[in-house]
């Protein structure tokens, strides 16, 4: 079905009418090609998908020369079945600059060329369709970073050129392409969220051609907030931008044929789900083997057990656990001597000491922490230094308090004789104790375990894993992360 809207509209300063034409390619998944007339003509492809639909999946480049990576964006769509397709990251050769993670599997980190530029984009998604656009420091920068493990599971990931188009909304400025300011016009792909994190956009600017001017920098952050976008991020242009839309390249790469690009992202539509995805998107363990659904497609299975692991599920999600994991709990923490601590986030092992920065390791019922060594009771617990003073501990990190004047401490607690209703509140609370270093809205916590780097990570040199959380920070790093783009479904609310 095709509908055509002639709208006048304020696209570009120097355009005149717009005509919109929509087609519906699949259900959830809607394709504008939108042409302007005046000084600067414009032929641009965009194509709208519901990432809450339970027949839609995201998948970017495997490292699969010839069929995946380093080819046509035409070749990589039909290689992977995809309705709907667009070229990635800016390369180096067939090597993107940014990271790449394609099925699950990462085959290029984030960038560690700081000549590059202060941040590279990237866009990435989880089993869920949850998807995010961010932008991060290079890599020396962040030698934490594991994109798989939590807050992030990225399943797939392309990097985005280095300067974000839009960010919750608000047009930044730049252009990372060489020109002077937002002066050069040329062809320009780029990917965005809508405010709901549910709806994402592929779109291409045509250029270097009769009747396709192609766009500044500042003209794609306009046709982005026109489009709806809340978060967008501009990828490799020029002859790589290609738009692939149900069998065909739909616009006209300045090349006259698709170029051949490091990698790309393209949308699966699997109007029935397979047999073994019992959800749209998740993770499940049968044994050992664990299998992977996203858009009611399989798309992994594999047996942990061939590599000694076993198979550990948290909701609709599945990962194996490495046998080194404390208790054999993927989500674990144990202290392994006096200072050493190894932990598991989503099942990889990593280990830390918390010694190189003076702390002990301790545990409690509420968790396992680097802390203080005057913690010696555990890393969440009170105690008194004597009759008048309370001594506290949160997540490893030490405090001291005074009873009031008709108060005494004891077994922890402040309070007057017969009065509990002026007891001091226990460990953790705010209001008695002080707030636990890189206790802070702004900062997101680091993911455990990066192999070949430095073990794992500590929030504000204490906090390694507690109550039910299981994530685990060690080792004294507290670095803020480009904060999550888009919304990421509750568990209740996916397929």
């Amino acid at each position: 079905m095709k509908r055509i809207l002639l709208l006048c509209c304020l696209l570009l300063p120097l355009s005149a009418a717009a005509t919109d034409t929509w087609t519906n390619v699949r259900p959830g998944i809607d394709w504008l090609h939108r042409t302007t007339g005046g000084s600067a003509p414009q032929d641009i492809q965009a194509v709208r998908i519901d990432l809450g639909s339970g027949s839609i999946g995201l998948r970017a480049s495997m490292d699969a020369p010839g069929t995946e990576r380093g080819v046509g964006t035409n070749v990589f769509a039909n290689s992977v079945g995809a309705v709907v397709a667009i070229n990635g990251d800016w390369s180096n050769g067939n090597t993107p600059v940014g990271l790449a993670i394609g099925n699950g599997f990462v085959w290029r980190d984030h960038y560690s060329n700081p000549n590059i530029g202060a941040t590279w984009g990237t866009f990435g998604c989880d089993v869920w369709n949850g998807c995010t656009i961010e932008a991060l420091p290079p890599l020396p920068d962040i030698w934490w970073y594991q994109p798989t493990l939590p807050p992030h599971r990225y399943y797939n990931a392309i990097g985005a050129n280095g300067l974000l188009l839009l960010d919750d909304g608000v047009p930044l400025s730049g252009c990372f392409d060489g020109c002077a300011g937002d002066s050069c016009r040329n062809p320009r792909s780029a990917v965005c969220l809508e405010q709901d994190g549910e709806h994402l956009w592929f779109f291409v600017a045509d250029g270097r051609r009769p009747g396709a001017a192609g766009m500044t920098c500042g003209e794609m952050r306009t046709l982005a907030l026109d489009l709806g976008c809340w978060d967008a991020a501009m990828l490799d242009g020029g002859g790589s931008s290609t738009l692939w839309v149900d069998g065909a390249i739909r616009n006209q790469p300045s090349d006259g044929s698709p170029r051949t690009v490091a990698n790309h992202v393209g949308v699966i539509y699997t109007p029935n789900p397979d047999a073994e995805c019992p959800f749209a998107g998740g993770a499940y363990c049968d044994g050992s083997v664990i299998t992977t659904c996203t858009g009611g497609k399989k798309v992994n299975q594999g047996d942990c057990g061939a590599f000694g692991a076993s198979c550990e599920e948290q909701g609709d999600w599945a990962y194996c656990v490495n046998y080194q994991c404390p208790g054999g709990d993927g989500q674990g923490a144990a202290c392994l001597d006096a200072t050493r601590v190894g932990s598991c986030t989503d099942g990889v092992y990593s280990e830390g000491d918390c010694g190189v920065f003076g702390l002990a390791c301790g545990s409690d019922a509420g968790g396992t922490s680097c802390m203080d060594p005057r913690c010696a009771e555990g890393p969440n617990t009170a105690f008194c230094l004597d009759a008048s003073t309370r001594a506290s501990c949160s997540e490893g990190t030490y405090a001291e308090s005074p009873c009031g004047a008709d108060e005494t401490c004891e077994a922890g607690v402040c309070a007057a004789p017969g009065d509990d209703d002026d007891a001091t509140e226990p460990p953790g609370d705010d209001d008695d104790s002080t707030e636990p270093v890189g206790d802070d809205d702004d900062l997101t916590p680091p993911s455990a375990g990066a192999p070949g780097r430095p073990g794992s990570e500590v929030d504000g040199g204490c906090s390694v894993g507690g109550g039910e959380s299981g994530w685990v920070w060690l080792l004294g790093v507290v670095a803020v992360l480009g904060r999550r783009r888009g919304l990421r479904r509750p568990l209740s609310a996916r397929g």
